[in-house]
């Protein structure tokens, strides 16, 4: 493990002192030095909580760049944000210049997949502007392969219906988090599945079976077929990664094993890989991360750089959260301090969700009275079920509040409209897109002309243009007059914007006021006709579309944005109000002060966490590698509590729902013993001797060896 200075890290230092964000920002720290200084052809940086490694990353680039003569295109950089990626870019920008910025590879894993496929696609067999659908379309899918599946009349087919499209999603994605094809799963020699296995593998092979016919495809996709592009057409590779001279990996940890393969596969023609994370922040075993990533990505022969000084904590928040973690299985003891001391963690439980509600609520008007602004505070839960308490807390204390998270642009029904109609312009064949916005706006088109469109564009393969101008043109059945017009000037539409397109496939900003504008779709007033609160959310969400498409002038690209793009959040209000946030959702942000609340044996450790089943090994592309359980409900309290800058509050209660409840083994675990129960209605200390119903049976669960 490295600790001392690298010879040379006088050239980071003075990279940094020379330029003029050294005023502003404080200088490298010997062990980030190190770091941007290595000559490894592998690099680990082990960094923890509040480190500064995307500094230190930062600094690495532009030191290869300035001081080392690598060229910028021989650099690529894959993060798991796009706000990530545009934050580095940015950054590195700041230090060179935004020409050589510009130059470098860099984008998530999805992005950076979905361009080697853009540029390839004939040899990937995709359409040209292939489209990615949602997740919303992606269910569609499901549900339509397993209804077929069951036809009707099958013994017991609603609940099999349902039971299959509610474990469908789930499953698909894990197998293409971790890597398993169609091709794996139709190979005839090899082994037998349990029979749910083998039927859910058949409903995967036929929703694939449905991406490809259409030409699209889901998210999950992306990796796995440009893993595949890259491995099976040397051509490919010869052009994609031959020239990668410098692959760096931002929060490796949470990386999955289809993701793993494909940095392997980047950095496989000779490039230096270094890989920044931090296993104690590895959370996403549901997208099936774990914590081992960054060792596969690196290779055995990996240096280790550690980075230990937290810039961001008291040494009193880092004490409990380094000792909490310290009970995993680990290779290097944890090391982690800031040198700087501020309050004693506030810790103890309540007689029930209410009163601990009330608590909180206490807390924050103290913190509110004290001159701390609300939005430099936040409140943490494990799980959502426990947010309607504390919401109920701070509305009776009139303390302002929004909800972080599930606030996502793209999750927006207006957002999802348009893209289909931004699908429909690049690619006129796409039902999916076409069934969401028949009706949208309101056209009169019942379920009876919908189902003769589709099924007329499946029989004839025509554009759902002309298949409309078809119908119209010789109406049968059961279609009513008023629908035969609605269908004319559907087909208007749809053809002018496909043509729009067509024309000009740099425009993206035309075809969208094509969709808003009244001479076009009109879809702008359909959206704000209500002229109530939603409304005026829905228009203001329109205008971040018109924004985004200045900023992308390809409808494909643009399309790309949207689905990829998946933390674009809604525009808040700036008034200032307490953050209501998930843990999950909390990583990577930070707080003046943090509440955690909910730390009690219904919801820490999570108990839904703790019966998944213990999964295969890395590189077990049916079962994915062991993540998740108690290890990870360690890590996800780690990050929770190294949120926090000045103080850090935790607490849980001993009755939940009703039932008597243990205090979560997380306070014994992390040295934070329960003595005391609070009640800042009574005292403004906490009282002695008021031990709540468990208090003294918090036991630390011994780690596993």
């Amino acid at each position: 493990m490295v600790t001392a200075v690298d010879r040379e890290s006088v050239c980071a230092l003075d990279l940094f002192s020379q330029h003029e964000s050294a005023k502003t920002e404080p200088a490298l720290s010997e062990d980030q030095a190190a770091v941007v200084n290595a000559t490894e052809a592998s690099v680990i940086v082990m960094a923890g909580a509040g480190t500064g490694k995307t500094r230190t990353l930062v600094a690495r680039v532009s030191h290869l760049i300035a001081k080392r003569g690598v060229k910028p295109e021989a650099i690529t950089i894959a993060t798991f944000t796009n706000k990530a990626a545009k934050e580095i870019r940015e950054r590195i920008a700041h230090f060179l210049d935004i020409g050589s910025a510009s130059r470098i590879q860099m984008g998530t894993f999805h992005s950076l997949a979905a361009r080697i496929l853009r540029r390839h696609h004939k040899t990937a067999g995709l359409p040209k502007h292939f489209t990615i659908i949602d997740d919303d379309d992606a269910l569609r899918l499901i549900k339509s392969c397993v209804e077929r599946h069951f036809p009707e009349g099958t013994p017991g087919r609603a609940d099999k219906v349902d039971r299959y499209i509610s474990a469908l999603p789930t499953v698909i994605r894990r197998w293409k988090c971790w890597g398993l094809t169609v091709a794996e799963i139709e190979d005839a020699e090899r082994p037998r599945r349990s029979e749910e296995e083998e039927r859910l593998a058949q409903f995967y092979v036929a929703y694939q079976f449905e991406l490809d016919r259409r030409g699209v495809m889901d998210f999950g996709d992306l990796v796995v077929r440009a893993s595949a592009l890259l491995r099976d057409h040397p051509e490919v590779a010869d052009v994609e990664i031959g020239g990668i001279g410098h692959l760096l990996v931002d929060e490796a940890q949470d990386a999955n094993q289809a993701q793993v393969e494909l940095a392997r596969l980047l950095a496989s023609r000779g490039a230096c890989v270094m890989v920044v994370g931090d296993v104690d922040q590895s959370i996403y075993s549901f997208q099936g991360g774990y914590p081992e990533a960054m060792d596969h990505i690196a290779g055995e022969n990996a240096r280790v750089y550690p980075l230990t000084i937290n810039r961001r904590c008291t040494d009193e928040i880092l004490a409990p959260a380094v000792k909490l973690v310290g009970w995993n299985r680990r290779k290097f003891p944890k090391s982690l301090a800031s040198g700087t001391s501020g309050e004693r963690v506030q810790h103890g439980l309540y007689g029930g969700e209410r009163e601990e509600a009330w608590a909180v609520a206490a807390r924050l008007a103290e913190l509110a009275k004290a001159g701390q602004k609300y939005d430099d505070i936040a409140v943490l839960v494990r799980s959502a079920f426990v947010i309607p308490t504390i919401e109920e807390g701070l509305l009776k204390a009139k303390i302002p509040y929004e909800l972080a998270g599930g606030a996502s642009l793209v999750d927006r029904e207006e957002v999802r409209d348009i893209a289909a109609y931004m699908r429909l312009a690049v690619n006129p064949w796409d039902d999916l897109a076409f069934q969401r916005i028949v009706n949208r706006p309101t056209r009169q088109l019942g379920p009876v002309a919908e189902h003769a469109l589709v099924d007329q564009h499946l029989a004839t393969g025509e554009p759902f243009h002309e298949v409309c101008a078809r119908i119209a043109a010789n109406p049968q059945g059961r279609i009513v007059p008023e629908a035969v017009e609605a269908l004319k000037r559907l087909s208007n539409l749809l053809e002018a914007l496909h043509r729009a397109h067509a024309h000009a496939e740099e425009d993206t900003a035309t075809i969208l006021e094509f969709v808003l504008r009244p001479e076009g779709v009109g879809y702008e007033d359909f959206a704000g006709k209500a002229g109530n609160r939603a409304a005026k959310r829905r228009v203001e969400n329109l205008n971040v579309l018109r924004r985004i498409a200045n900023e992308e002038p390809s409808a494909p690209l643009f399309l790309e944005r949207l689905v990829l793009g998946g933390e674009i959040a809604i525009e808040r209000s700036k008034r200032g109000a307490v953050t209501i946030s998930t843990m999950h959702a909390s990583k990577g942000l930070e707080w003046d002060h943090v509440l955690c609340v909910g730390v009690d044996s219904a919801v820490v450790p999570s108990p839904r966490a703790l019966r998944e089943p213990v999964r295969g090994k890395a590189g077990d592309r049916w079962f994915g590698p062991s993540a998740g359980g108690m290890e990870e409900e360690r890590r996800l309290v780690h990050v929770a509590f190294t949120r926090a800058r000045k103080s850090l509050w935790v607490s849980g209660a001993s009755i939940r729902n009703g039932r008597a409840v243990n205090p979560s083994p997380f306070f014994a675990e992390s040295g934070l013993t329960i003595d005391s129960f609070f009640d800042p209605f009574v005292d403004d200390k906490p009282k002695a001797g008021m031990r709540g119903k468990g208090f003294s049976r918090a036991k630390p669960i011994a780690p596993v060896l």
